[in-house]
């Protein structure tokens, strides 16, 4: 699913030469998309877990938002490895969410992993113990802006993975009742193994784990 095509290759240009926050057209470039960019999703969202350390095994109800073909949901439940999760990926792209249950149904990871397609953002009808989300505020900037529609998306916690700029917004615009548990950015070493898939040897990756008060 991940292996590159002139498809892929031709998206990943296009998209670098013009260094720019994309909204992408996922009913006719889902699975370039995916080839382009999902292994190096993966490996960021890996990396942006592992500030989680050891409490990435207590979450059991997880809810992934905007979960396109699944690169977080991947993530998670190889880092969790927890046969009592229970993890929801919403996304409004019928073709993404295919790619992902593909994904998921051939990694065999332990624990309960359902895809549902949803318009977001919507109530969820549950609170998450975490919801997670890579690159989704950056085509969605005015869920940031708007407290009602923010509180809407976040569980108990919330790691979000995105542009700097993004995480940077995120952080300056929380609401009250929410705060800050943790930032982090760095980058991740791209192994020489998956250069074919990936054409880079570093990434950057940004992050923030917020939380809710205990007053919420």
């Amino acid at each position: 699913m991940y292996r590159p095509s002139m498809a892929s290759i031709a998206l990943r240009n296009a998209v670098e030469s013009r260094r720019q926050i994309e909204v992408f057209d996922y009913v006719s470039s889902a699975d370039a998309f995916t080839r382009a960019f999902g292994m190096r999703n993966t490996l960021k969202c890996l990396r942006a877990l592992t500030n989680l350390g050891g409490r990435i095994h207590g979450y059991r109800r997880v809810c992934d938002l905007g979960c396109g073909s699944g690169a977080f949901s991947l993530a998670f439940a190889y880092l969790a490895d927890n046969p009592n999760l229970e993890l929801h990926g919403l996304d409004a792209s019928e073709i993404q969410l295919s790619l992902g249950e593909q994904l998921m149904s051939a990694a065999r990871l332990p624990g309960r992993i359902e895809f549902e397609r949803r318009n977001l953002p919507t109530q969820i009808g549950y609170l998450p113990d975490l919801t997670i989300s890579s690159y989704w505020f950056c085509e969605n900037e005015h869920v940031i802006l708007d407290p009602v529609l923010f509180d809407l998306m976040v569980g108990r916690e919330m790691l979000v993975v995105d542009y700097e700029k993004i995480i940077d917004r995120v952080a300056d615009c929380l609401p009250r009742g929410f705060r800050i548990l943790g930032r982090h950015s760095s980058s991740v070493d791209i192994p020489s193994a998956l250069t074919e898939f990936i054409a880079q040897e570093k990434a950057s990756v940004h992050s923030i784990h917020i939380g809710r008060t205990e007053n919420w």
